[in-house]
C-alpha cells in the first residue's frame, strides 16, 4: 500500500492524499502496516493509530529521527530490513536507508510538528 509521511500539528485528521500540503510532505513509499510497526520497533516505539488510514507517530521516533547519526540511521534500516514483515520480499536495506534519510532530512523543515502516516 502507498504510505505518505508528512509533518502537521497534532490535532490533523486527513483520510486522503489530496487533502495534503504539499509543502508538508516528507516522502513515503509502498509499505504495508507491519513494515511500518517494525520500523518504529526498531525505534522501540509505537504508532497511534487515529483511524484506518492515518497514523500519528510517536514523538520519540521523530526526537530520534532528526538527532541520530546518518551511519547509526543506516545501521536501522539494515535492522528493519532483517523484520519478519519484509520476509519473501526483494527489499535492499540501502533502498530502506534512502527512504530513512529523505524522511529525515524532510522533517528538519518541520520539527516543530508532528509525524503522520498516511496510507492509501
Amino acid at each position: 500500500m502507498d504510505v505518505t509521511f508528512f509533518a502537521a500539528n497534532s490535532d490533523c485528521d486527513y483520510s486522503r492524499f489530496e487533502e495534503l500540503s504539499e509543502s508538508s510532505i516528507l516522502g513515503g513509499g509502498f509499505f504495508t502496516k507491519e513494515q511500518i510497526s517494525d520500523l518504529l520497533s526498531c525505534f522501540k516505539c509505537i504508532g497511534f493509530a487515529l483511524s484506518d488510514c492515518l497514523w500519528l507517530l510517536p514523538l520519540n521516533f521523530s526526537e530520534a529521527l532528526v538527532t541520530i547519526d546518518d551511519e547509526v540511521l543506516k545501521g536501522i534500516a539494515v535492522n528493519w530490513s532483517d523484520e519478519i514483515s519484509w520476509e519473501n520480499t526483494d527489499i535492499n536495506s540501502m533502498d530502506l536507508a534512502g527512504h530513512l534519510l529523505e524522511l529525515k532530512y524532510a522533517y528538519l523543515q518541520h520539527s516543530d510538528k508532528r509525524i503522520f502516516a498516511l496510507f492509501e
